[in-house]
C-alpha cells in the first residue's frame, strides 16, 4: 500500500511539473508575424527554436508609380508694321514612370533580454534582390499655322536581379503579451546582374529613331533607414 500511495505521489508530481514546463513553453518559446510599416513595407515569419534564437523568413516590398498629362495652349503675337503675325501652338505631354522592388530573405536570429520587457536580436542570412524602373514620355508640338508639327516619344527601362546577405540589428518592445514594437536596420550586400534599355523616337519632317541596350553586374552595399513595425506572438 505504501509502494502504491508513493508511486502515485511521484506521478502527481511528474505530470504537475511536465504541465507546468508546457506552460512555460507555451508563453517563452512563441512564433511571431511581423510587419514593418514605416521607412519600408515588409512582412515576416518568425519560427523560434527557444527564448533565445530562431529563424524568420522575410519579404520587402515597395511600389512607386506617379502619372501625369499636361494639355495646354500657347498664343503669340509679333507686331511688325510690315508683317504682324500671330501664332498658336497646342502641347500635350504624357508621363508615366512606375518602379518595383522585392527582397526575400531568410535570417538566423540571435535573441537577447537587455531590460524588462525589452530583447535585442541580431541576425543575417540569404538575400534575394529584384528592382525594375519603367519611365516612358510622350509629348506633341502642333502650330497651328503651320503645317508641321513635332512628335516625340522615349522610353527607358531597367532592371536588377541580386543574390548576397542580410545582416539584422533589432529591439522588441513587449506592450502586450501579444503585441511588440520593432525597430531595426538592415545592412546588405548583394552581387547583382543588370539590364538596361533606352528607346528614343521624333518625327517632324522625318522620322528617327534610337535604340540602346546594356547588361552588366555590380557589387551593391546599403543601409537602409531605421524600419518600424510591429509583431504578434502566436
Amino acid at each position: 500500500m505504501k509502494r502504491s500511495r508513493l508511486l502515485l505521489l511521484l506521478t502527481a508530481i511528474l505530470t504537475t511539473n511536465i504541465s507546468l514546463l508546457a506552460q512555460n513553453d507555451s508563453v517563452s518559446y512563441k512564433n511571431q508575424l511581423q510587419f514593418n510599416l514605416i521607412n519600408g513595407y515588409s512582412l515576416s515569419y518568425v519560427n523560434l527554436f527557444c527564448s533565445s534564437s530562431g529563424i524568420r523568413y522575410k519579404i520587402d516590398f515597395g511600389m512607386h508609380g506617379s502619372f501625369q498629362n499636361w494639355d495646354h495652349n500657347q498664343s503669340s503675337s509679333i507686331n511688325d508694321l510690315n508683317t504682324p503675325t500671330n501664332q498658336q501652338q497646342t502641347f500635350k505631354e504624357n508621363q508615366e514612370n512606375v518602379t518595383q522592388n522585392f527582397n526575400v530573405s531568410v535570417n538566423y536570429l540571435w535573441i537577447s533580454n537587455i531590460a524588462k520587457e525589452v530583447n535585442l536580436y541580431l541576425g543575417g542570412g540569404p538575400l534575394i534582390t529584384f528592382y525594375r524602373n519603367h519611365t516612358e514620355n510622350n509629348s506633341e508640338e502642333v502650330p497651328s499655322t503651320q503645317n508641321s508639327y513635332n512628335k516625340s516619344f522615349y522610353e527607358t527601362t531597367s532592371s536588377s536581379f541580386g543574390l548576397g546577405i542580410q545582416g539584422v540589428i533589432g529591439v522588441e518592445c513587449n506592450l502586450t503579451e501579444k503585441i511588440s514594437l520593432l525597430a531595426e536596420f538592415n545592412l546588405n550586400g548583394t552581387y547583382s546582374w543588370d539590364h538596361w534599355k533606352f528607346e528614343d523616337e521624333s518625327e517632324t519632317t522625318n522620322l528617327s529613331r534610337v535604340e540602346n541596350s546594356e547588361d552588366g553586374h555590380s557589387w551593391n552595399y546599403e543601409l537602409n533607414n531605421i524600419k518600424v513595425g510591429i509583431a504578434y506572438r502566436f
